[in-house]
């Protein structure tokens, strides 16, 4: 496994016009130069200010990195503590980078019931404040539940193809699933349903807070795109956080944007399409890497039926 080296790292803050004087990891992943996913160093100027040096995700593209970046500053100027952009974008060896600021504050390490109403309270004021910003879709992103255009972009069948040779029998149940969830898309009408902004990985992990407790901010908006309330709260994981939608729903309400009745009803059948969506980015991984994660795409598969 190659390794992004420090040396590379000063080499790409030179190139965005930055005086760093040392970098630190955040994951140890982050170093392997294969890695698809965005990566992320803490990393202080010489002027003692600590930034977040950026390594977008293999398939993110110029455009809808910006689109990434317009939200970011439209949360900005209304007063969000987020990860804006400090630097233009760069290319290096085939990948996009940029500095951000750095949010302070750590997640919570386990969420209260009272917390996770708390994060329900504070995506109705994110959705709020995020309402009629008309940025259209982000490129190369789709509604989740558009089954037919997230399998294409992602190359399921060669991916279900790859699979089959390994293991036929969960090929046959992976295909299965991706037939009863496009059935519920169509069932429920959920391609239909109200579209707006999200944030696209609001769980408690993205919600960093002040050691006394007060919100210190929200990170990662790599996901964020064009979709449903229902969905953002299937991707917040409500089914682990039931007090999330009753927060949501008390903030909303005084903010004259509640959820409606088939945004709620719409949750349970998002939440089976998003099994088959990481069985979908297994199958991606796989197909790209050469090797499956079986047991991830097994487990994935029993939330299916």
């Amino acid at each position: 496994m190659a390794s992004i080296t420090s040396g590379m790292l000063f080499t790409v803050a030179r190139s965005l016009g930055l005086r760093i004087e040392r970098f630190e990891p955040t994951r140890a992943v982050d170093a392997d130069t294969e890695w698809p996913g965005n990566a992320n160093w803490l990393a202080w100027t010489s002027a003692g200010e600590c930034l977040v040096l950026r390594r977008y995700h293999v398939l993110s593209a110029e455009e809808g990195l910006g689109y990434e970046s317009a939200v970011l500053r439209h949360l900005a100027e209304r007063g969000w503590s987020v990860p804006s952009p400090v630097t233009e974008l760069v290319s290096f060896e085939g990948r996009f980078w940029a500095a951000t600021l750095f949010i302070p504050g750590v997640p919570h390490s386990e969420e209260t019931p009272a917390q996770r109403a708390e994060r329900g309270a504070l995506l109705a004021r994110l959705h709020a404040d995020l309402r009629g910003l008309e940025l259209g879709q982000r490129t190369e992103f789709f509604q989740a539940c558009d089954l037919e255009a997230m399998a294409a972009y992602q190359d399921w069948d060669l991916g279900l193809e790859g699979l089959r040779k390994l293991r036929p029998e969960l090929a046959d149940r992976a295909a299965a699933a991706m037939v009863t969830a496009k059935a519920l898309v169509a069932e429920g009408n959920l391609l239909e349903l109200p579209q707006s902004v999200v944030h696209g990985d609001f769980a408690s992990w993205n919600l960093h807070f002040h050691p006394d407790g007060r919100p210190a901010g929200v990170i990662d908006f790599g996901l964020t795109h064009r979709d449903s309330r229902s969905w953002e709260f299937v991707i917040a994981r409500v089914h682990r956080a039931p007090e999330l939608l009753a927060g949501y729903q008390q903030e909303a309400a005084e903010l004259g944007y509640p959820l409606a009745e088939e945004e709620i009803a719409a949750i349970p059948a998002l939440q089976r399409v998003l099994r088959v969506n990481m069985v979908m980015a297994e199958l991606w991984n796989g197909a790209r890497s050469g090797s499956f994660d079986v047991p991830m795409i097994e487990r994935q598969l029993t939330f299916t039926s």
